[in-house]
């Protein structure tokens, strides 16, 4: 998926939705600590614009269930959004700090540290 598609999906963010989707599904799912990272980068206001604009996408398309591959189907639902999480990481890695990922690891202390 590309980066303007990943940026349509922004609407579909808010801080609320985002964090109601950790509490309900995203405990469960063991790339969440990885979109929790995006989300303290997203906050972040040395984090340029483009930069957040892209995480938004990427959360928005996380939370929202039906995508590509509805997160519905067992195990293979989660892929495509897996992979979204991928491509936005790759791009808002430089701009991910120590403090972000003390936070995120501050809110799920469970798990491989990213």
């Amino acid at each position: 998926m590309n980066a303007v598609k990943i940026l349509s999906y922004g609407k579909y963010f808010t801080p609320a939705k985002f964090s109601s989707f950790i509490s309900t599904v995203g405990k469960n799912l063991v790339f969440i600590k990885k979109a929790i990272l995006l989300y303290y980068c997203m906050r972040d206001e040395d984090t340029p614009k483009a930069v957040k604009a892209l995480i938004i996408g990427g959360l928005g398309y996380l939370i929202l269930p039906v995508d590509v591959v509805p997160d519905t189907l067992l195990a293979v639902g989660w892929l495509d959004d897996v992979a979204v999480l991928t491509a936005v990481m790759k791009v808002a890695e430089k701009y991910i700090k120590p403090e972000h990922r003390a936070l995120a690891k501050q809110k799920l202390p469970f798990g491989k540290d990213i």
